[in-house]
């Protein structure tokens, strides 16, 4: 078992001119299954970060396109690991609706419930920034163990997925948020998701050099020195939670400001690096999931400079007459997925 999933949203569309990219409640549920159609060839299983939450005049409501993502991949044969928001977030005070983020755990829970294809529940993506988020986390996953029966906890785990180097500071006796962080370890059920890039380190591209060989030595190295770092920060402190790579993955193009080496992303090292994840999860006994399936454009501007829009293993195709008009006409695969068909998620 290695790569058993993969990261999945349905925000696919292009920008409109300047004016933005296509709105996330424009998306219908044939349109995701569209996408999930070839994601379901490779994968038995997406990772998703959202329930369609959407906030107007302080009322949270279900109506974006992730509302369609268990649904559509019931449909498609594959299951979830079904990702809740935190919404209304304020960084600069370190907060986190947790009413708001509600309405996602309990969508999340009804769909879960209701198409039986959901094999875990993950709250909060990346959000830890004080004692105070880490708290909202914590009170979130104790109102979903309340709200998942008559589910069990070995029917719908609740945990969640946060960066891997925040996750490994509860074995840094200096780390403020040090006692926070292991009370929000001791509320996650079987397993934690780390994310874990070795695109972000600052001198990988001195490292890759220019053969396949090289790159692989390179990347494998970066994601063994993280994932050690992370089991031993585990070990040391009893925490018997499983770790899962909740993201990792490369881009094919552009440059942001966390890496602005222009040379780094391309077709071809993002093809080798997925083919490395596959060896290296598999290596270390290690369940890891891509990110991600789809380019999402709104994830950077209009001419497609930043990096972050462009993880996908596939692109869609499709014409938007207005931002909330969307045709999908079909996608491409990228690169090439030399891997089988991989096993049930639940193996």
């Amino acid at each position: 078992m290695s790569i058993y999933g993969v990261a999945f949203e349905p925000y696919v569309g292009p920008w409109v001119g300047n004016e933005g990219p296509v709105l996330f409640n424009a998306y219908t549920l044939d349109q995701v299954k569209t996408l999930l159609a070839p994601v379901a060839e490779h994968f038995p299983l997406i990772l998703t970060y959202g329930q369609g939450t959407f906030v107007w005049e302080a009322v949270p409501r279900v109506q974006d396109g992730n509302r369609f993502n268990i649904q559509a991949a019931k449909s498609a044969g594959i299951e979830v690991s079904a990702g809740c928001y935190q919404q209304g977030v304020e960084r600069d005070v370190d907060y986190i609706n947790v009413a708001w983020t509600k309405v996602e755990v309990d969508y999340a829970i009804q769909q879960a419930k209701q198409y039986k294809n959901v094999v875990d529940l993950v709250i909060g993506n990346e959000c830890i920034w004080g004692p105070e988020s880490v708290q909202a986390i914590i009170d979130l996953i104790a109102y979903a163990k309340i709200k998942r029966a008559p589910l069990t906890r070995a029917q719908l785990p609740i945990t969640t997925r946060q960066r891997w180097d925040v996750l490994a500071a509860v074995n840094n006796p200096g780390y403020g948020l040090r006692a926070k962080l292991l009370a929000l370890l001791a509320a996650c059920e079987s397993q934690v998701y780390a994310t874990m890039y070795a695109y972000f380190d600052s001198d990988i591209a001195r490292k890759i050099g220019t053969t396949q060989a090289s790159f692989t030595a390179a990347v494998t190295t970066s994601m063994n020195d993280k994932l050690m770092v992370l089991q031993q920060a585990f070990t040391n402190q009893g925490i018997g939670l499983e770790i899962r790579i909740g993201e990792t993955g490369w881009p094919t193009k552009g440059t942001q400001p966390q890496q602005p080496d222009p040379k780094l992303a391309s077709v071809k090292n993002a093809q080798w690096y997925y083919e490395a994840m596959v060896n290296w999860a598999d290596a270390n006994n290690v369940k890891t999931v891509p990110f991600e399936a789809y380019d999402e454009p709104w994830k950077g501007p209009a001419n497609g400079s930043n990096s972050e829009a462009f993880f996908g293993i596939w692109k869609a195709n499709g014409i938007a007459k207005s931002r909330s008009q969307y045709s999908l006409t079909g996608t491409t695969q990228k690169y090439n997925l030399s891997q089988p068909m991989y096993r049930s998620a639940a193996e």
